[in-house]
């Protein structure tokens, strides 16, 4: 036998070990990324059957599922949310610190545990989009609310904004002044306030088939300052089905941020129509401070006003007491301190999120509240 047919031989048998080797490798690859491109799949398929989807899946399978999660994360007084993520820090620092002294100690390559960690960073990846999907993400796909609520899509136009406009800011005077009743700022303790918001999601009839209530309540953030830093005044986490709200905000606001994140518990995922079921059960609350709440967080229509016909603006704007002008100064100089690159990364990470989840206005979508809210009052004036 000459060498070069030793040699030969030797290259076929290293090739017939590599082999399987090399498809162990790829199979390895190939189930995280297939999980992660079926779930893209039944997404995008999703998106096309809006109608199966408010039938099958957000008004049969989602209510048991939030329900579910309800009663075990009513089990704790704090938020589970918040401690998954704070949990979350150390361990990624014990890992890192784990696998450095393993490459220092050369028991492993830094190349082997690149690609472990990309491995496992896929299978998390897959794994966890499935899941949301199927515990309450598929709800961006359902119809839009307005369909459900029977609304007219209706363009406004600036005579119906500002006459919308003239009602939201006499609901914020007359609910101001109710609300205070000459005693000075309303005093509700957190039970009183979690109990007049169920009271209200529960007695609000256009809701009645749609989201009864019954859901674990919301839940201050320990760490509200960090949300505050980050311009979050509320956040609902879907994994645990916790309606999580920053109890440092001005205390007006909690009502609407409460309602609109345990609007986000009953399955409506889209912000603008949270936002509209946030406005929908304060503005319709027995208690006037709700009420207040309510109407004090539907002034995006009259910023649509300002937008569409300054010159219409004035006539409105002058209408509002000093008393909401001063809680409106109070918001604006409490958020204005938090300003800086983490709350514009936030919003570009929740930008980011929400057009992942196929709302092609990404953040903007928040302001969507204003035609329902105008189509809400056209239509309740009608009947």
């Amino acid at each position: 036998m000459s060498p070069e047919t030793t040699r030969r031989d030797k290259r076929d048998q290293n090739l017939a070990h590599r082999a399987p080797v090399t498809r162990a490798a790829w199979q390895a690859w190939l189930w995280p990324l297939g999980l992660f491109f079926a779930a893209l799949a039944l997404q995008t398929l999703a998106k096309r059957k809006p109608h199966l989807v408010e039938h099958y899946y957000s008004r049969t399978l989602f209510p048991p599922i939030s329900h579910a999660l309800s009663r075990v994360n009513g089990l704790f007084a704090f938020s589970l949310a918040e401690l998954m993520v704070i949990a979350i820090v150390p361990i990624l620092i014990g890992a890192v610190i784990y696998q450095g002294r393993q490459i220092y100690l050369r028991r492993r390559s830094a190349r082997r545990i690149i690609r472990a960690d990309l491995l496992t960073a896929i299978w998390i990846a897959g794994s966890a989009m499935v899941l949301f999907l199927l515990i309450w993400g598929f709800n961006y796909e359902r119809e839009p609310l307005g369909n459900s609520l029977g609304l007219a899509k209706r363009h406004a136009n600036y005579e119906q904004l500002e006459i919308v406009s003239a009602w939201i800011v006499g609901g914020i005077n007359s609910n101001y002044d109710a609300s205070r009743s000459g005693q000075g700022p309303p005093r509700l303790d957190r039970a009183q306030l979690y109990e007049l918001i169920e009271s209200a999601y529960q007695h609000q009839p256009l809701l009645a088939a749609l989201c009864g209530g019954g859901y674990a309540q919301a839940k201050p953030v320990h760490f509200s300052g960090l949300m505050s830093r980050l311009g979050l005044s509320g956040i609902y986490f879907p994994f645990t089905g916790e309606a999580n709200f920053n109890a440092a905000q001005p205390d007006f606001d909690l009502p609407y941020v409460i309602a609109h994140e345990k609007a986000h518990q009953c399955g409506f995922a889209r912000e603008g129509d949270a936002n509209f079921i946030a406005f929908l059960v304060c503005s319709n609350s027995t208690n006037a401070y709700l009420r207040y709440s309510g109407y004090l967080n539907a002034l995006n229509v009259v910023y649509t006003l300002a937008a569409a016909a300054p010159d219409r603006y004035p006539r409105t704007s002058t209408m509002l007491d000093e008393g909401p002008q001063a809680d409106l100064r109070a918001r604006y100089a409490f958020w204005a301190r938090y300003v800086g690159r983490a709350s514009e990364m936030s919003h570009r990470i929740n930008d980011s999120y929400l057009k992942a989840n196929r709302v092609a206005s990404g953040t903007r979508s928040y302001g969507e509240d204003v035609a329902l809210i105008v189509d809400y009052y056209f239509t309740r004036a009608n009947t």
